[in-house]
């Protein structure tokens, strides 16, 4: 079986989204469900932002360290400190 291209799935997650929002707007505020939706979607996305703050400092260091390592195998490393 063959799985629906990645355009086609974005479509689709972000239809089912709007599909899901506005099915617990028409439940209301109050309704026991959208209170616990609420909850994990909050939940969910704290991790996420949380997941991504704790990648994004080793990812840049690398990334420093990559590029001075680069620039001495060249033999320009002054370049870095004259600017």
């Amino acid at each position: 079986m063959k799985l629906p291209t990645l355009n086609t799935q974005i479509l689709l997650g972000a239809f089912f989204g709007i599909v899901i929002g506005l099915g617990l707007l028409a439940l209301g505020k109050t309704a026991p469900i959208t209170q616990s939706s609420l909850y994990v979607a909050n939940l969910l996305g704290t991790l996420f932002i949380d997941l991504l703050k704790m990648v994004l400092v080793p990812l840049v260091f690398t990334s420093i360290a990559v590029g001075v390592a680069n620039l001495q195998a060249h033999k320009q490393i002054h370049r870095v400190w004259i600017t």
